[in-house]
C-alpha cells in the first residue's frame, strides 16, 4: 500500500543540523584519516610563512614537523585510556583541545588549576622535544611556543585536507529537494563542517541561499549577518564552526576597529584590498576554524560565532522541527541548546538520519543519554536508519511532519 503524501502549511519550516558524516560519501577526509595524517603524514612542511602545508617531496621545516608529531603522540598515548571510557580512540580534535589547554594555561589567558598537574607529569617526557638542535633558531623550546605551534600544525593541516574537491554532491540530493519544495517557506541548514560541500551542492543546483556574506567588493565578499534577516532568500546556510575560506582583514596601517570577515576569490587571502580599495593583509594567516572540543565553548563568545549559535536556537524555534543527519553529538553547546528547545514545546521534534543511532546515542553527552529514551517515548525523536545518499526528502518529511502517534 503506498504512503500518504504528506502536506505541508505554507508557513512550514524546517532546521537541519549537518556534521562531517555528510561530507565522506563525498570523498572528503574523516576524524580518522585527518588524525592519522597529522600523527604520521611526512609529506607536512613548515613554510617560510609560518603555516603548514602537505607538500610531497618538500623538506622545508622538517624539525618542527618531526617535534610536534612526537608531543602529539605523547599526548596521544596519555589521553587514549580516558577516550576508551567512552568507546573511541582519541582523534585530532581531541588533541588540539589538550594542546590548546596547555597553551592557554602556560600564557595566563585561561589559567585552569586542574591542567597544571598534568603539565607536571608530561615535562619529563617531552624534555627532549624542548632541546633545540644542531641548526634550529632555538636554542631552547618553551612548553607555551611548542604548543602553540602544535595548535598551528592541527589548525593547517585539517584547513589543508579540507579544501579538496569533492568527489560527488548527488549524495546531497535530499538537501536539494527540500530546498525545491513549495510547500516549505524557510529552510535553515546549520552545518559545524568547515569544508564546501553544501554551498557547492547548492550552486550546481542553481539554488540561491544566504550565508552571511554580501556580494563582493573588491572581489572579496563581507560578512553582514543582517542579509540572515532578508526574506528574498528561502535558503539559509550557517557555518557554526567557521569555514576554510573565512578570513580575517586589517587594512595596512589599520587596527583592530578596522577588521572586516570575508571570502576572497578561490580562499586566497593575499593580495587583496578592502572596500575602500586600501591594501590589506589577513592577521593570522589561516581561515577562521573552531578545532577542539569544551574548547570551542570559550569560542562561542566572540562575534561571528555567537551570532551564528544563537541563530541556531533561534531558528529552533521557529520551526520547531530538527533534522540531524552526520553529526555526532560532539558539541556541548549545540547539544544543550538542543536538550532544553526540545523540551520546551510539546510539539517540538527530533528526526535522526544515521545508519548507526546507537552508536551515536553512546558518544552524545551524559544528559543527552539520559533523555534519548523518553524523546523516543514522548514521540520527541525518529530515526531514519539510513545514511544521507540513502535517504530521500519525502522520507524526511513524513517523519518529521506527520503525528507519531
Amino acid at each position: 500500500m503506498p504512503r500518504k503524501e504528506v502536506k505541508l502549511h505554507n508557513s512550514a519550516r524546517i532546521t537541519f543540523l549537518l556534521g562531517s558524516g555528510i561530507s565522506i560519501p563525498a570523498e572528503i577526509p574523516s576524524t580518522e584519516e585527518i588524525t592519522e595524517t597529522v600523527l604520521s603524514s611526512r609529506d607536512i612542511v613548515r613554510h617560510t610563512n609560518e603555516n603548514y602545508y602537505l607538500w610531497p617531496g618538500k623538506d622545508m621545516g622538517k624539525g618542527y614537523v618531526k617535534r610536534i608529531q612526537n608531543f602529539l603522540r605523547k599526548l596521544k598515548s596519555e589521553i587514549e585510556d580516558y577516550c576508551k571510557r567512552f568507546r573511541r580512540d582519541a582523534n585530532y580534535e581531541d588533541l588540539y583541545y589538550v594542546v590548546s589547554q596547555i597553551n592557554d594555561s602556560e600564557i595566563g589567558e585561561y589559567p585552569n588549576p586542574v591542567v597544571q598537574p598534568f603539565i607536571n607529569k608530561i615535562l619529563p617526557q617531552v624534555k627532549s622535544l624542548l632541546a633545540g638542535k644542531e641548526g634550529e633558531s632555538r636554542e631552547r623550546w618553551e612548553l607555551r611556543e611548542l604548543a602553540y605551534e602544535t595548535t598551528a600544525f592541527i589548525h593547517d593541516v585539517v584547513w589543508d585536507l579540507l579544501c579538496k574537491d569533492p568527489s560527488r554532491l548527488d549524495h546531497l540530493n535530499v538537501l536539494r529537494d527540500a530546498c525545491l519544495d513549495d510547500e516549505l517557506s524557510r529552510i535553515d541548514i546549520f552545518t559545524i563542517n568547515h569544508d564546501t560541500v553544501l554551498e557547492r551542492c547548492l550552486l550546481e543546483n542553481q539554488i540561491a541561499f544566504t550565508d552571511g556574506f554580501a556580494e563582493p567588493e573588491n572581489q572579496i565578499r563581507y560578512w553582514k549577518p543582517d542579509l540572515f534577516e532578508k526574506k528574498s532568500r528561502k535558503v539559509g546556510i550557517f557555518k557554526l564552526h567557521g569555514s576554510v575560506d573565512w578570513f580575517r582583514f586589517r587594512p595596512y596601517g589599520g587596527d583592530w576597529c578596522d577588521e572586516l570577515i570575508g571570502i576572497p576569490p578561490n580562499g586566497n587571502p593575499e593580495d587583496t584590498r578592502n572596500p575602500q580599495g586600501k591594501k590589506q593583509f589577513a592577521p593570522d594567516n589561516r581561515p577562521m576554524i573552531l578545532i577542539g572540543t569544551t574548547n570551542k565553548i570559550l569560542q562561542y563568545v566572540k562575534p561571528i560565532y555567537a551570532d551564528l549559535l544563537s541563530r541556531f536556537y533561534s531558528s529552533l524555534q521557529d520551526s520547531g522541527r530538527l533534522v540531524i543527519c552526520g553529526y555526532g553529538f560532539g558539541d556541548k553547546e549545540i547539544n544543550t541548546q538542543i536538550s532544553y528547545w526540545v523540551f520546551s514545546s510539546r510539539d517540538f521534534r527530533i528526526t535522526i538520519v544515521d545508519t548507526d543511532p546507537e552508536k551515536l546515542k553512546r558518544r552524545a553527552t551524559a544528559a543527552m543519554r539520559s533523555e534519548w529514551d523518553e524523546w523516543i517515548r514522548r514521540y520527541k525523536l525518529a530515526i531514519i536508519k539510513k545514511g544521507i545518499e540513502r535517504t530521500s526528502w519525502p522520507d524526511i518529511k513524513r517523519t518529521n511532519f506527520c503525528s507519531q502517534r
